[in-house]
């Protein structure tokens, strides 16, 4: 039985690495590939994990705090919302084939990443993991 922390914790470097497979794709000049590796990381993040956090794991720690609008889930809702802009912009970067743009970007998602990552891996999923029966498993 593997705890909800370790799962998702294994996700973020999973989806880190999409994401610096796209930056290198770019960095070669290979704009197809770039774009695969990006839109894998945006399914990933978006359709998958930031579904999974929104859907089941911040309301089962609101339920475990008593607190529908409680001031972490908020926050990291608020981080889920200003991600998917960059990601989208990000893709238009690649689009138009501007490594520029898209550094600069990824320069900022990877510094909102890494704090927004840090908080969900020191506060919630330790939280949940330790407050729920199954430590989050299912």
């Amino acid at each position: 039985m593997t705890p909800i922390d370790q799962i998702m914790q294994q996700d973020h470097e999973r989806l880190d690495q999409l994401l610096e497979q796209s930056a290198q794709a770019v960095r070669q000049g290979a704009w197809q590939e770039a774009a695969q590796f990006l839109e894998a990381f945006r399914h990933g993040i978006v359709d998958g994990h930031m579904v999974v956090e929104e859907g089941t794991l911040f309301p089962a720690f609101e339920l475990q705090e008593g607190s529908e609008d409680h001031p972490l889930t908020a926050l990291l809702r608020k981080g889920h919302q200003d991600l998917r802009v960059f990601f989208e912009e990000m893709a238009e970067a690649i689009a138009d084939q501007d490594a520029e743009t898209f550094d600069d970007l990824l320069s900022t998602v990877q510094t909102i990443l890494k704090q927004h990552d840090a908080k969900e891996e020191t506060e919630l999923y330790p939280y949940l993991a330790s407050a729920l029966a199954d430590q989050g498993e299912a």
